[in-house]
Order: structure tokens, then sequence, then C-alpha cells
């Protein structure tokens, strides 16, 4: 088995697709795993994303306790999570939700406290500090229980309901609930680890986009999570709950830019049949495809590129030219797919559909996910500005794909950067805007092939995306990219590059011809790049 190696991912003239890629700073030593491994990341502070900010919320207080208008909706969340300091409006928005959580309490105030709405000050006490503890995710010190209890009889004033509403508002609207840290013990050397609380919370947010569970908080308050083996033990308890597979999952859809199909729109003189249904249906298949993969076969992640089943209903049966096995047209089936038009996700009608423009497909936006979502191949700078002009006359010329890309391979301004993606979008130039597959083209046959000269591995001749995805799928590259994708997403590190050895020792750790998703969690969870940081210089 072997890594794919070199190229570059620069911007899009379409879709934008997590690209995946990054320059390859610090880490220490080879991908292999020998030798010292040094932390990427110092200590810090990390945001917690909408949608994780909205699961503890709900983790902590019930669905009643999130305004519906202002739910994020998990198929969407972002992959990329930038920056450590909250903007104004991303402040006032969560100050609003917390006041709207702590209100939401009125008329359920016994079932979620556990208290009388009555009742005396020691059993509000006794609920606010479970609940800030488990909010914080972590002990309160002495200081902060005074100045909860502060806050509590202020609205105490009122009423003993308002008195443990307000102290709810105030927890939820602590940086201590918005902010997870990564600060470690305060141990000698250069290198800190993680406390077991701190483990606790970065390993759920990665997991579950949510608050440990009541099982993982007592490890990390026993100390117990220090011990590898019980950290393993409590990840694979965790991967048993369908919450986590299917946050691993979306994770992993996250990271392809599989959610932009939801903004993309179609000329619907050219594909009146693009709705808002089709896109939830390509989006679904994508999800049961993973579910059965992943979850239900224990694959390894390769399958998830050679794969000729999948799952559609009538609308998506339509797209492949397969026939519906449902009893309904919105049952989805499991159907076995033409071995030479259809290989795993790359080929899904969904993606294909996402990285393409309204009224044409895009060589440039499908070959840079093939480059960086897909492979994690080095990016490259963006285009310059003094490009823009002619990269849209480009586009607006009435040329095929193909003609477009020989024509940047022409231009010495824009080969060198194109010639290393768009010959893997030339290869996805069988299937049309929606993901139907074709073999002609304005009454052309299509010539998908291209050369990889160059490509590591992957060098040679290739006339499909068929071809490609079955050759990918025989080298390390597409595992090591969905381990630094999970990496990235656990660690927010977004610099992260399959050649660092941080991932590197994730792929040396897993058993032979068993690199599957669960496996590489549980490396992943045990590895120092999730439990250690660098002390600041």
């Amino acid at each position: 088995m072997g890594n794919i190696g070199g190229g570059a991912t620069p911007s899009d003239d379409g879709a934008n697709p997590s690209s995946g890629g990054a320059d390859p700073s610090g880490g220490g030593a080879s991908p292999s795993g020998g030798g010292a491994c040094n932390p990427r990341l110092e200590r810090r502070v990390v945001l917690l994303a909408d949608l994780q900010f909205t699961n503890a919320i709900r983790d902590l207080l019930g669905d009643a306790a999130i305004e519906p208008d202002h739910a994020p909706d998990a198929r969407t969340k972002p992959f990329a999570k930038k920056g450590v300091v909250a903007g104004t409006s991303l402040v006032h928005a969560r100050l609003a939700r917390a006041a709207y959580a702590a209100e939401s309490i009125e008329g359920r105030f016994e079932q979620v406290t556990g208290c009388a709405p009555d009742g005396d000050d020691a059993c509000a006490k006794a609920f606010l500090t479970r609940f800030a503890q488990r909010a914080f995710r972590r002990p309160m010190d002495a200081a902060e229980l005074d100045n909860l209890w502060s806050v509590y009889g202020l609205g105490r004033e009122m009423s003993y309901e308002r008195g443990v509403a307000l102290a709810v508002e105030a927890v939820l609207a602590s940086p201590s609930f918005s902010y997870r840290t990564e600060l470690g013990d305060a141990a000698a050397g250069d290198v800190v680890r993680l406390t077991a609380h701190e483990t606790a919370s970065e390993l759920a947010f990665f997991l579950t986009d949510s608050l440990p569970d009541a099982e993982l908080a007592a490890a990390a308050d026993s100390g117990a999570l220090n011990d590898p083996d019980e950290l393993t033990r409590q990840v694979e308890r965790l991967l048993e709950k369908p919450e986590t597979r299917r946050s691993l999952s979306t994770t992993l859809i996250a990271a392809w830019g599989l959610s932009n199909l939801f903004g993309t729109v179609k000329d619907p003189g050219l594909f009146p049949e693009y709705t808002p249904a089709l896109q939830a249906s390509m989006f679904h298949e994508t999800e049961l495809l993973l579910d059965e993969l992943l979850w239900n076969r224990g694959a390894d992640v390769s399958a998830l590129l050679t794969s000729r089943e999948t799952f559609v209903n009538g609308p998506l049966a339509e797209v492949y030219g397969v026939e519906h096995a449902g009893a309904a047209p919105e049952e989805f089936a499991k159907v076995t797919l033409p071995a030479d038009e259809r290989a795993g996700v790359l080929t899904q009608p969904g993606l294909l559909a996402a990285l393409s423009r309204t009224d044409n497909t895009s060589v440039v936006a499908r070959g840079l996910f093939v480059r960086g979502a897909l492979l994690c191949l080095d990016k490259i700078p963006s285009p310059p500005e003094a490009l823009a002009d002619a990269i849209q006359d480009l586009l607006a010329a009435d040329m095929t794909e193909r003609e477009r890309a020989d024509a940047r391979a022409g231009n010495a301004s824009c080969a060198g950067c194109h010639r290393q993606f768009d010959p893997f979008g030339l290869l996805l130039e069988h299937y049309d805007p929606v993901g139907r597959y074709r073999v002609t083209l304005d009454g052309e046959p299509i010539d998908a092939r291209v050369d990889l000269t160059g490509l590591g591995d992957l060098e040679g001749i290739y006339s499909s995306a068929v071809d490609l995805a079955d050759a990918v799928a025989e080298t390390d590259g597409f595992a090591a990219c969905v381990a630094r994708h999970l990496l990235t997403y656990g660690t927010d590190d977004e610099a992260l590059s399959p050649r660092d050895c941080q991932v590197g020792r994730v792929i040396a750790a897993l058993p032979e011809g068993q690199r599957t998703l669960p496996n590489l969690v549980k490396a992943i969870a045990v590895s120092p790049a999730l439990t250690e940081r660098a002390k600041e210089e």
C-alpha cells in the first residue's frame, strides 16, 4: 500500500467544497510514525461551533429549550470551525439563546430541576451545581459557585423559579459554556497533556457534537480517563450509540462539502427535476451508504470508493437510470449499479450536482474536490486578481469543459496550477450537472481519458472516474485523508496534512487490513494529537 503525493488545491470557479489539503508545517517526524512527533497545537481555548452550542443546550434542558427557527440543521454543519473570538453578532445570538433556554423552564420547572415550584434554596442550589458542572464540563470552584448563588439570589427576590432561571441563563451565557479549554496540567517540559475533563470535552464534541454523557463525565471526574485503556473503552462505548455514528458520518459528509448541495440551483428549463426534494434524496443516499458500509458492515473506508451498491428512491432511480424496487416512490431501496459507470461516493449524483454550475458541469470544481476533499493534497495559491476577467470570459464562452481545460493548459499563466486538478474533473465529464451518466455531449462521444503523470502511486492513463476510484482505493491516500478529516474536526487543526506525523501515527496504529472507521476513531482518540499541546513560546 502506498501514499499519494504531490499536487495542490487552488480556488474554484464554481462550487467550493472543503479543500482538505494543507501546507505541511510543523509536526515533527515522518508520517510513518517513527521518531519524535511534537504537538502541532499550542495550549488554547476553542469556541464551540453553533451546532455544538445548540446541542449542548438541548442535552441540558431538552428540545423545548431550543427556538425552532434558530436550530441549526446537522446535515449542513460546517466542517471548518475557524477562530476563538466570538464576534459581536455571535455574542448577541448566544445571549439570546441563553435567555430563551432559561425562559423555557417555565411550565416544566419540576421536570427540569427536580424541585417543587415553591421549593427550598437547598434544592435549587443542588440542581444549579449539577447543571453548571455539566454545562462547564468540569468541577466548579468555590468562587464560581458563590457568584452563581449571587445571581440566583438576585432572581429569588422576584420568585423562586425566577432565581433558578436567571442562574441557568448566566451559566449558558458564560464563556465557560461557549468555549472549551485545552490548557492541560501545569507539568514541566514543553509538552502538556490535557486534563481528564478537557479530554472528555474534546472527545465528546469530536464524536457527538455535544457534551460528555454521564459515563464519560464520570470517567473524567475519577481520573480514569487518563488511562489509554479506559479512553479506548469509552470510545468503543460511544461508537455503539446511533447518535455518535450519525454525527461521525455527517462529519465526513461535511468534509466532502456535500452540504453545499442544498445551496445549489439548476436552470429549471434544462433540469426541471432538480428540486429541493431531489436534493434531500441525494443527500440521504449518501447517509444511507455510509451507514451501510461503515457501521452495518464494518467495511474498510476504501469501500466508500469502490461500492457498486447504493440506495435510491423513485426520483433517484430515474437519475441513475435503474429500476426502483421500493414499495412506494419515496421509499429507499438497495440497488446494484453498472460497474463501468459508478463507483462509491465519487460518482453519486448529489456530489456531482453540488460540484456543477447552474447549466453545466465544472471541471475545476470537480477536480478541486478530488484533489482536496477526497485526497487531501496540498493547496496552492488562488489565481491572481488580474485573471478574473479572463476566467469569466472563458466560462461564458460557447465551449465544452474539455475545450476550456485545453485552453487553460495552453495558457502559461494557468497551466501550472490547472494541470494539477483539471484531469480529475475531466474524468467526471461522463456525468451531467445533476449526476446522470452520459456517453455523448451535443452528439459527440465524451472523451474522459487523462494522463496523471507525476502523481505518485496514481501515475498512469485513466479512462474514467471508476478507474480512478478503484486505483485510489488501492493506496493509503484515501484512508490517510479520512484520518486527516477526523483529526482536523476533532482538534480544529485546519492546517493538518496527511503527511504530518500525527496522521501517520494514526494510520500506522491500525491493524493490517482493518482500516475501518471505528478503528480510525479509536486510534485518533488515544493519539497524542488529540491529548497533547505545546506550551506557548
